[in-house]
């Protein structure tokens, strides 16, 4: 008896702990359940009130280029106002927008349009500045330092997407890579020119985007978008002109028209394209990496710092080189008076020369 008693106790106790313990599971998992989804909307309406408001404030800085040739549209694409002084508003937008037209006019929300003037573009940036008279216009777009941007933080890309008929699209997306170095290829020769140093999103950018802007929440320009890669097997890779590069572009061609870069004075082949034949010819057989100096311009910075032709150029500043797309972004890097190391090899000997970059 005193050990079913005994028995009974224990199963009594047993019970009521096993109880306690579900209840507290119980009340755990409803207080944590009703705080977990509180946070989430509040997250959800704190990044949907950033985002509307961000676009609200940078979609009147966005407007429609088009270009006309022969009297003619010949193409469409956006701009971006990020200045105004007392007679003009100025629009960033990108080279190939405006390339070769004999009219440019801005397009507005409302329809109305005004004749732009070129002040100048830069094929290797993909940019171009124009002006238009100031009129009634008072919304231009702030700059945002895009080397102070992160991976995953959220972007949206506002243009004209297929035309004027999409004015002002926004969409939103991430910062997929900050710095992506994308070769380009101006002439079709199968060969790199350089490289284009870009901003990757996977915000929408379509045709007609280009020359539209990049923004962060805050509402400020970040990049100015451009060469979307399109194709059945990518999607979601789009890339922006950071504005550290956008800056420095757009004050080049307001004071001068164009983009004031350092000037060599060389004409060069990629070693990785010349033939077995003509590396034998030179004595480079052993060599992969580099640029070769086929002709040196007379009175320039290579022609005075005792380049000749020949000559292999392997380094710049102790940085290896790979091609003559390689070649050119390491010194489009440099600033004008700059003097740089340059490692050649000649008569395979390496030699290390020092050569101040000029303009041309």
């Amino acid at each position: 008896m005193g050990q079913k008693r005994q028995i009974f106790l224990l199963g009594t106790v047993a019970g009521i702990l096993i109880g306690v313990l579900l209840f507290v599971l119980i009340y755990l998992l409803f207080y944590l359940g009703n705080n977990i989804s509180f946070n989430k909307i509040a997250y959800n309406v704190d990044v949907d009130s950033a985002v509307n408001q961000a676009i609200e404030k940078a979609s009147p800085s966005v407007v429609g280029i088009v270009r006309i040739i022969n009297e003619k549209e010949s193409g469409t694409g956006s701009g971006v106002i990020y200045k105004i002084t007392n007679k003009y508003a100025y629009i960033v937008t990108n080279h190939h927008v405006v390339k070769d037209a004999e009219k440019i006019e801005v397009a507005f929300q409302n329809e109305l349009r005004r004749e732009a003037k070129l002040i100048g573009d830069d094929l290797i940036s993909d940019l171009a500045v124009i002006r238009i008279p100031k009129g009634n216009i008072t919304d231009y777009m702030e700059f945002s330092d895009s080397d102070n941007l992160h991976v995953g933080e959220f972007v949206f890309a506002i243009g004209n997407p297929l035309g004027l008929n999409f004015y002002g699209s926004a969409t939103l997306g991430i910062v997929s890579s900050k710095e992506r170095l994308i070769p380009i290829d101006v002439d079709k020769d199968g060969e790199s020119d350089w490289f284009a140093h870009v901003i990757q999103t996977d915000a929408a950018i379509n045709p007609g985007n280009s020359g539209g802007a990049l923004v962060n929440v805050a509402g400020k320009l970040v990049g100015i978008n451009s060469m979307k890669i399109a194709g059945s097997q990518v999607e979601g890779i789009g890339f922006s002109i950071p504005t550290k590069i956008v800056l420095k572009v757009i004050n080049d061609i307001e004071n001068y028209g164009e983009v004031i870069r350092p000037f060599i004075g060389i004409h060069l082949f990629s070693v990785n394209k010349l033939t077995a034949e003509n590396k034998s010819e030179i004595g480079l057989e052993y060599l992969t990496n580099g640029v070769y100096v086929n002709d040196v311009v007379p009175d320039s910075s290579a022609k005075r710092a005792g380049i000749k032709i020949n000559d292999v150029i392997t380094k710049i500043d102790g940085t290896v080189i790979k091609d003559v797309s390689d070649f050119r972004y390491q010194v489009y890097q440099k600033a004008l008076g700059d003097v740089i190391k340059i490692t050649i090899i000649r008569n395979n000997k390496a030699l290390d020369l020092n050569l101040v970059l000029q303009k041309k």
